[in-house]
């Protein structure tokens, strides 16, 4: 194992909390999108999952740092990883994040052990018994991130398969004899999903400003959810 710097050690207060921004679970989230037919709280559920691994296997590496590698595997074990089966003692060359008491993390580096171990357990459907709790009481900041990363990832598939709609206009059959009804056919899509992300932040906005409603996390779940409505209409019918 190779440890590795995360940020300077003059970093004015260490931030010991691994949370949902500091993973990239894109790769997840597009194979359930790819793959459910209840996409929305199917991939919200895969993606808590994708945290939820990762972050247990940063706190179980955390460990490590200050102990023998028996102690690392008994530390694996404890936190509900099998770690004779991921072959905790004999890891390939990955990269560590160092003591989490000790850094500010604000990115996972290239070749992290802890993306390595996750991979691993996902590919091979290696069962765990591990903390899988997002908790959204008093500093909720895993409960809120977990939402707003989910939001992003739906708002980023409607553009995409947007961007497919419009992109298949120009060489579509039905407007080879008229272009001009192609062209003005792509503005009034282009016009159809503006005005229904409006509609949809409206609508948020509307659920969220109510007395001792006000929450972003209402909202960013709420637009999260319009966002999965609005991919899910606009799916090819031959899906």
């Amino acid at each position: 194992m190779i440890l590795a710097l995360c940020i300077t050690a003059t970093a004015p207060q260490a931030d010991t909390r691994l949370t949902p921004w500091l993973f990239d679970l894109q790769k997840q989230f597009t194979e359930c999108i790819n793959t459910t037919d209840t996409p929305y709280a199917t991939c919200d559920d895969v993606l808590g999952a994708g945290f939820t691994l990762r972050r247990e296997i940063g706190y179980a590496l955390d460990t490590c740092l200050s102990i023998d590698i028996k102690g690392c595997a008994t530390a694996f074990n404890d936190a509900g990883f099998p770690a004779a089966r991921l072959n905790i003692a004999n890891l390939p060359p990955c990269t560590m994040l160092g003591r989490l008491e000790e850094i500010d993390i604000r990115y996972l580096p290239e070749n992290n052990c802890i993306e390595h171990i996750a991979d691993t357990i996902e590919r091979d459907n290696i069962p765990t018994s591990h903390n899988t709790d997002i908790s959204c009481s008093i500093g909720y900041v895993a409960c809120l991130e977990i939402v707003g990363q989910s939001k992003r990832y739906w708002e980023s598939a409607v553009r995409i398969r947007h961007l497919d709609r419009l992109a298949a206009i120009p060489g579509s059959a039905d407007f080879a004899n008229d272009p001009g009804t192609g062209h003005r056919y792509y503005s009034l899509l282009e016009r159809q999903l503006r005005l229904q992300i409006d509609l949809a932040e409206t609508t948020c906005n509307i659920q969220t400003v109510m007395p001792h409603r006000a929450n972003t996390r209402d909202y960013e779940e709420c637009m999260g959810a319009a966002y999965s409505s609005l991919w899910q209409q606009m799916k090819p019918a031959a899906d």
